[in-house]
C-alpha cells in the first residue's frame, strides 16, 4: 500500500495538547497523520469552507490541502483515499455515509453510529461495496492489550475458565460537567459515560476473551443531576443526566468461560490505590491481571501493568512494550494508540483495529445490557 490520502471531517482551528470538547483531531489524528510515513492530509472538511481553511492554517498543513464544507465534495475528491469522521456521534452516519457511497476506505470514531440502527446501516454500505474500514476503539492496539490476547491465544494460562472486572468511573467528573458537552449526560445520544466509557473497555474485553454466550445485567444512574459552571456570561447552572454509572454484568462466554464485570461510580480521581481498572484472566494454569491508573481505558496509560500467575511459579510483571515505529513517539500520550491502529491498518494488521462489522457486535452487546437490565431512559 502506497501514501493513504486523508480527509479529516472534524479537525478544528483549536490548537491543544490535552483532551477537551473539538480536540480529539488535533491531539490525535493531527499528530499521527503529520508524522507517519504512510498517510497524507490532503483535505479537510468542517460545517463550513472557512472553517476548513481556518484549521488547515492553524496546523500549518501544505497551501495544497483542499477546503470543503460539504462532506459530499470531500468524498467525491479523487484524490482522497480514506475519509476520517472525527465529530460527535449523532453526526456519523450523516458524514460517513456520503464516503461510503462513493467507495471511499472510511475511519469512524467509536461509537460507529448513534444507535445500532445507525452502525448496522455503515456496515452494510461498507459490506456491499467491500470496502476497508477501521472504528476508532483504540484500545486493541495498545502494547497492554496486544500482549494479554496473546497470551490468551498461545494457550499460556491453559483452558480459560472465568474473567473479573472491578472498574471505575474515576475518570471523568461526576459533579460538574463541560459546557457546550451536555450531550454526554443523555443516554439517546449514544455519546455518553455508557456508550462511549464503557464501550471502549466492553470492546477490548471481547476482543482478547470473545464475546457473551448469555448475560444478565443491572444499570444504575447514582447521580442525576450535574452542575454546568458559569462560562461566557451564562449562569451556573443544573443538567439531568440519565446515565447509568453503576453497570453489572455477569454471564457465560462463548468459551464456555465465566464473565463478571462490574463498573462502579467514583469521584474524579478518587478510586483506592489510584486504580481505574483491575481486570483479572484465570485459566487451569494461571492468571493474568492488567491494572491501569485512573485515565480513559483507551489513552494508553502510561502506568498501566501486567501481570502474570503461573503455576509453580511466583508472580512476576511483563514487560509488554515491543518495538514501533519512531512517528509514535511525537504523538501525544492520549493519542499514541490512535497512532497505533493506523499503522495496523496501513499495514494490514487487522487483528490490531476493529472494522465497522466487529464494532457492531459491541453496539449489539452493549443495547442487550440495556434490555436485559430494564434500565429505562
Amino acid at each position: 500500500m502506497g501514501v493513504i490520502r486523508v480527509g479529516v471531517i472534524g479537525l478544528t482551528a483549536l490548537e491543544s495538547s490535552t483532551l477537551g470538547p473539538r480536540t480529539w483531531a488535533v491531539v490525535s489524528f493531527l499528530p499521527s497523520f503529520v508524522n507517519s510515513p504512510d498517510y497524507e492530509i490532503v483535505a479537510v472538511c468542517n460545517s463550513t469552507v472557512a472553517s476548513s481553511l481556518q484549521a488547515i492554517e492553524t496546523h500549518k498543513l501544505p497551501k495544497t490541502t483542499k477546503a470543503y464544507g460539504n462532506p459530499s465534495d470531500l468524498a467525491n475528491d479523487p484524490n482522497v483515499d480514506l475519509v476520517v469522521v472525527s465529530v460527535r456521534v449523532t453526526k456519523h452516519l450523516m458524514l460517513a455515509e456520503p464516503a461510503l457511497l462513493a467507495k471511499k476506505q472510511v475511519f469512524v470514531e467509536w461509537p460507529l453510529g448513534a444507535s445500532t440502527t445507525e452502525a448496522e446501516r455503515l456496515a452494510e454500505l461498507a459490506r456491499t461495496r467491500n470496502l476497508k474500514t477501521i472504528v476508532g476503539v483504540q484500545a486493541r492496539a495498545d502494547p497492554l492489550i496486544v500482549k494479554a490476547k496473546q497470551l490468551v491465544d498461545s494457550g499460556a494460562l491453559g483452558t480459560i475458565t472465568s474473567s473479573s472486572v472491578f472498574g471505575s468511573t474515576s475518570a471523568v467528573p461526576s459533579d460538574v460537567w463541560f459546557k457546550g458537552s451536555e450531550f454526554y449526560l443523555d443516554m439517546k445520544t449514544g455519546a455518553n459515560l455508557f456508550h462511549v466509557y464503557f464501550g471502549h473497555f466492553l470492546d477490548s474485553f471481547i476482543h482478547v476473551l470473545g464475546g457473551f454466550d448469555s448475560l444478565q445485567s443491572s444499570l444504575q444512574t447514582e447521580i442525576a443531576e450535574i452542575v454546568i459552571p458559569a462560562e461566557d456570561g451564562v449562569q451556573e447552572h443544573t443538567a439531568q443526566k440519565n446515565v447509568p454509572d453503576h453497570v453489572l454484568v455477569q454471564g457465560k462466554l462463548k468459551s464456555g468461560a465465566m464473565a463478571s464485570i462490574a463498573y462502579r461510580w467514583a469521584n474524579l480521581n478518587e478510586a483506592v490505590d489510584d486504580v481505574g481498572v483491575r481486570w483479572i484472566i484465570t485459566g487451569r494454569n494461571g492468571e493474568i491481571e492488567i491494572t491501569t491508573d485512573q485515565s480513559h481505558w483507551q489513552m494508553n496509560s502510561p502506568n498501566r501493568k501486567l501481570r502474570l500467575k503461573l503455576k509453580g511459579a511466583p508472580t512476576k510483571e511483563i514487560d509488554f512494550s515491543s518495538p514501533e515505529p519512531d512517528f509514535i513517539k511525537h504523538i501525544p500520550q492520549i493519542g499514541k494508540n490512535t497512532g497505533r491502529i493506523l499503522e495496523a491498518y496501513a499495514r494490514g494488521n487487522q487483528a490490531d483495529y476493529a472494522d465497522f462489522e466487529s464494532a457492531l457486535e459491541t453496539h449489539k452487546l452493549l443495547d442487550e445490557i440495556v434490555q436485559k437490565s430494564g434500565f429505562k431512559y
